[in-house]
């Protein structure tokens, strides 16, 4: 039992896209309406085709107006843990069950006002199922749509990101070489000494626990060193403005950065000479972009190769 709850919880802990636009509510609105023309369930099927069109265009607006006000009333409630870079998998689920539960409530309501001889009990048990059934179609649908869109977003801002890349390596190599900077101390915990480099050395630092990986370029060779300190501590000695905290567990150095690429979760970085892909918070994507265009004014010089 105990086996299954640890990745059960990581599961629902992952990142998710949080989207609410107009297609948010569209969605399940077209959605909610073709289900309920087609299927016709709650005894549409009883309606002429006037009558059952108006109701089905009822029903699909309570849809989608019970998402809206669910999603307004929780970012008000809970503005810190509505914010997108705070979505997760289990906040989506608990956000579909809010919406499904208001839904089955407004409906039940609904037809309690409209056939008072109908027992209470079996009327609520009626709709709930119903309901549920019927949500399987625009809550499918939405997801992908939500998957889709995030896509697209992280495609564009990768794109955007790249292209910034290349205007700042096109200003950097314009700008020629410059001299070699002076060698930096990272130091441990205990204020030991532990690599002395230049900075255009260094090409990530990786935190694992209590230490943290420094990865540098040696030669034409990628040498790594492990030092015991966190890599909040080694973000404040390499405070240059082309060191850049992508990550809580990355700080690494822009000077050295090849591609940005995206997929449904967040944006990851090649550096050079790295087979590994640096992770990029999704609250950092932004913070990111306007780093490199302040590289790319500055003209950083190009580190030696």
């Amino acid at each position: 039992m105990h086996q299954l709850i640890g990745p059960t919880i990581r599961f629902f802990n992952r990142p998710h896209p949080f989207i609410f636009n107009k297609g948010s509510l569209l969605v399940p609105f077209v959605v909610t309406l073709l289900v309920l023309l087609l299927f016709r369930p709650f005894g549409f099927s009883e309606f002429e085709a006037g009558p059952l069109l108006g109701w089905s265009l009822f029903f699909a607006g309570v849809a989608a107006g019970c998402v809206y006000a669910v999603v307004r009333l929780l970012q008000r409630l809970f503005p810190q843990q509505m914010e997108t870079g705070n979505w997760t998998i289990g906040k989506e689920v608990l956000l579909i069950l809010s919406v499904l539960f208001c839904i089955s409530l407004v409906i039940f309501l609904l037809f309690l006002l409209l056939a008072r001889d109908t027992a209470v009990g079996q009327l609520f048990q009626t709709v709930v199922i119903q309901t549920v059934l019927i949500s399987i179609f625009p809550v499918l649908t939405l997801l992908l749509y939500e998957q889709y869109t995030h896509q697209k977003v992280k495609r564009q801002e990768a794109q955007a990101l790249n292209a910034r890349l290349l205007q700042q390596q096109a200003g950097l190599q314009s700008g020629g070489s410059a001299e070699l900077s002076p060698k930096i101390n990272l130091l441990e915990e205990n204020q030991k000494v532990a690599l002395r480099i230049q900075p255009a050395q260094l090409l990530f630092v990786k935190s694992e626990g209590n230490y943290v990986e420094v990865f540098y370029r040696q030669g034409q060779k990628t040498e790594r060193k492990l030092l015991r300190n966190s890599l909040k501590a080694m973000t404040e000695q390499l405070s240059l403005p082309h060191f850049f905290r992508c990550h809580k567990s990355y700080l690494v150095n822009l000077q050295h950065l090849q591609e940005v690429t995206g997929n449904a979760r967040n944006l990851e970085l090649t550096i050079e000479q790295v087979q590994e892909k640096i992770p990029v918070s999704r609250s950092k994507s932004a913070t990111l972009l306007q780093t490199l265009q302040d590289l790319e004014q500055d003209r950083l010089p190009i580190p030696p190769k």
